[in-house]
């Protein structure tokens, strides 16, 4: 039995709340005045809503706890109901509340396309009063809503999409109208759900819609579907999950934020990589009325690893990723909440087009329903377009640079990591091999004294020293015999640096060792040669081609050298900029493609929404 906290069950205990009270006033002002409970139009309307439909059955079944949790219900349970004993395809779902419960004018008008108290109001979820019928009927083809508020008794109404057709709600003035609420018992299958969940009485308030004649499930096994409304369900009610029970035939759902920032929500612990908490936003924007209202961002960041099963392996495939990888592949944009209950994820926007290699930062943005014009949320509160005016303050507040920061940090740690795992190997990397190997079939000698070179790889030398010393704290003697066998036994080396500025290579003659230096404040070193696609095999030929470019540097003298100097910075400032140009139309194509691949007849998803 649940707790009078949140069932408001108990005997003796007649509340009736203001929101009720809102309901029997709107649905007493609508009997006095003659409404006829009319649809509006033909059948062919209700056939319409059906086929607009939802981006799958979680998104459909929101509108239903939406309600619910309006109805000031503390728990709300989504239950299949199947044919005989076969448990593994449902042909029938409910979704039971024990909120305040609605009399029986307020069944027949909740059933009803534009019937509710709450038009337009800002102060929870609903608007519209379009949810319950566009939900039910997306999914089934008979819905019937069954309420009782504390003071009253169960009633019903049932609407039927054949039986519209076939011209059962048909007055005789040839109108189709929803018929009056009638006194009704609970199916068995909800009264035996009821009494094992709420106890031997059942609900003594609350609401329950079934749905019936199912054939738009998005998932068609019991175990897929339950699996999936615990997911989505969990995201879309995170914020509302301590205080609204939500259970799927019987299962608590659980928590989750897709910024992994919340501890004790699920994934948030999965392994030892944690998201970091970036500082949050409060932007002040003007309402409809000139009346202050705030939108509050949040922002994360995740280590590269952190969808990673074996946080060794640089990619590893579909196989090597962890349960948060779903989450971040299909949050990877702007996730965007009204009143704390998530909307939409923008995957577009103005300044920018998220890509999967931003999958590993997240942004959030909750507005207040009062800002409902500058998001342009739809009726089935499914997808919310940003005005111009609102892009602007995002930027202004800062939202776009903390996205280009969090993009530059990624791909510097992404690099890093990479120089990492090729700096563990003992042995001699693949390019420092081929070099040596290479400098055997050298025909041209170094121009210039050599004497003079030797003298001066010896002073390259002892910099290096000195500079080794002062970064472990110890006297030079204490490692010249280690580098010097270095530097016997390894004519070829590559090493990173942090060079704002400066060249994206260069080559450095220390004793007997040439070293490769990349510099890990290019975009070559973050996009091309350590980026996303990178690959040992790349990295290795990329090291190679420097190192014949950096020798021939070296080995030029006068105005050959001096043009090797110069060029080499050209190249780099060139190269720069060529690559961020290259970002901004690879972005592009693949929008162009997932866009393309999203349109394809095998795995399309309804684009279109109710109340579009």
């Amino acid at each position: 039995m649940s707790s009078k906290s949140k069932s408001q069950q108990g005997a003796g205990v007649r509340v009736v709340s203001p929101d009720l009270e809102e309901q029997r006033k709107y649905a007493r002002e609508k009997v006095e005045s003659g409404f006829e409970f009319s649809l509006v139009v033909a059948d062919a309307f209700v056939r319409g809503i059906r086929d607009i439909g939802y981006r799958h059955t979680g998104t459909a079944m929101y509108e239903l706890i939406d309600n619910a949790i309006q109805a000031e219900a503390g728990e709300v349970h989504v239950v299949f109901g199947f044919e005989g004993d076969s448990d593994k395809k449902p042909d029938r779902l409910a979704v039971i509340d024990n909120g305040h419960g609605m009399d029986p004018a307020m069944i027949q008008l909740a059933v009803i396309w534009g019937g509710t108290h709450r038009e337009d109001s800002r102060t929870g979820f609903g608007r519209y009063g379009y949810g319950m019928p566009s939900a039910s009927v997306s999914q089934g083809k008979r819905f019937t809503v069954y309420s009782r508020p504390a003071d009253g008794k169960w009633h019903k109404v049932t609407v039927d999409i054949d039986e519209i057709g076939e011209g059962r709600y048909t007055n005789p003035e040839g109108r189709i109208v929803v018929p009056a609420a009638v006194l009704a018992d609970l199916p068995e299958w909800l009264e035996d759900y009821l009494k094992e969940h709420f106890g031997p009485e059942g609900l003594s308030h609350g609401t329950v819609v079934e749905i019936e004649k199912l054939d738009r499930l998005s998932w068609k096994t019991s175990t897929n579907l339950e699996r999936h409304l615990m997911e989505h369900f969990g995201i879309t009610y995170r914020n509302f999950l301590r205080e609204v029970d939500i259970r799927v035939n019987g299962k608590r759902v659980e928590p989750c934020d897709p910024l992994f920032l919340t501890p004790g929500f699920r994934h948030y612990d999965l392994d030892d990589d944690r998201a970091e908490a970036l500082p949050p936003m409060a932007i002040e924007v003007k309402d409809r009325n000139g009346a202050p209202q705030v939108v509050k961002g949040r922002f994360s960041y995740v280590p590269p690893t952190f969808q990673r099963k074996d946080k060794g392996k640089e990619k590893g495939g579909t196989e090597n990723m962890n349960a948060r990888f779903g989450i971040m592949r299909d949050h990877n944009g702007l996730i965007v909440l009204r009143n704390g209950r998530q909307i939409d994820v923008i995957t577009s926007c103005p300044w920018t087009t998220f890509t999967i290699y931003d999958r590993n930062w997240g942004v959030e943005i909750d507005f207040p329903a009062e800002l409902d014009e500058e998001f342009s949320i739809t009726t089935s509160k499914q997808q919310v377009r940003l005005s111009d005016r609102m892009w602007e303050i995002l930027d202004k507040a800062g939202v776009r640079t903390a996205i280009e920061q969090m993009r530059s940090r990624l791909k510097r740690e992404i690099a890093d990591q990479k120089r990492k795992r090729d700096e563990d190997a003992r042995q001699k990397r693949a390019s420092e091999q081929a070099m040596e190997e290479a400098a055997k079939y050298k025909t041209r000698k170094p121009g210039g004294d050599p004497t003079e070179r030797r003298e001066e790889a010896e002073k390259q030398f002892q910099r290096e020293l000195e500079r080794r010393a002062e970064q472990a704290g110890v006297s030079p003697s204490d490692i010249e015999t280690e580098l010097r066998a270095d530097v016997l036994g390894r004519p070829y080396k590559v090493m990173a640096e942090t060079l704002p500025g400066a060249p994206f290579f260069r080559l450095a003659q220390i004793g007997g060792q040439r070293v490769l230096y990349l510099n890990k404040e290019h975009r070559f070193y973050t996009d091309v040669y350590a980026g996303p696609e990178s690959t040992p095999r790349l990295r290795a030929s990329l090291e190679v081609l420097l190192f014949v470019i950096g020798e021939c540097e070296l080995d030029a003298t006068g105005e050959r050298h001096l043009f090797y100097q110069t060029e080499r910075s050209e190249w780099s400032t060139r190269l720069n900029v060529a690559l961020n140009l290259l970002e901004e139309i690879d972005s592009t194509e693949e929008v162009v493609a997932n866009e393309d691949e999203a349109a394809a007849p095998a795995t399309a998803a309804p684009a279109a929404v109710a109340g579009e």
